[in-house]
């Protein structure tokens, strides 16, 4: 994050700079100095390619797709055995978790082999989500694992129209860590 507030006070920086060159030329009347018009601008190139190679450090430093998918591959097999504890708190925090991800992987804009991996994850939000969360809200293992097997062919579906069918998501059979208690306590 302190990477992202170093790109918005360049931003605001750079605002000022036209700010100040907006204002200098119009304090100077129709008659602009011209070697200070040429500093200013020269001033202004400079920032913008500072601001430019902040943009290029920061975007090598965002997680790819690959990276936000085994996050959520992740959370979802959480998801899973906190539901088979019947510890529904960390079921709706796990769930909360898995959303969170595809927010952040929704905002790389991502397209494979031409479909728009956002709209997926976007459908997906809309759809299998809800169904999972109206389960946990009414403490159903019954009704959750219906929608939990939507959910993952929803994802199958979508790593095979990408391309990447070798990647295909099952029910987990074990835990995805030894160092968490599935039971509420």
């Amino acid at each position: 994050m302190g990477k992202s507030k170093a790109v918005i006070a360049s931003i605001a920086f750079l605002f000022l700079g036209i700010l100040i060159f907006s204002s200098d030329i119009a304090s100077a009347g129709n008659d602009p100095q011209p070697q200070d018009l040429k500093t200013t601008v020269a001033m202004l190139q400079d920032s913008l390619k500072d601001l430019q190679q902040q943009l290029d450090q920061l975007k090598q430093q965002v997680p790819g797709l690959g990276e936000y998918m085994t996050t959520i591959q992740l959370h979802a097999s959480k998801l899973w055995f906190a539901v088979g504890a019947s510890n529904w708190e960390l079921a709706s925090y796990e769930l909360d978790e898995m959303s969170e991800t595809m927010d952040g992987a929704r905002a790389l804009h991502a397209f494979r082999n031409g479909l728009d991996i956002a709209g997926v994850l976007q459908s997906l939000q809309e759809t299998q989500l809800p169904l999972m969360r109206q389960a946990i809200a009414a403490r159903s293992s019954a009704a959750f694992s219906p929608a939990y097997g939507q959910t993952l062919d929803a994802c199958n579906g979508c790593h095979r129209s990408a391309g990447y069918g070798f990647i295909s998501i099952m029910v987990p059979t074990a835990p995805p860590v030894t160092n968490q208690r599935w039971d509420a306590h």
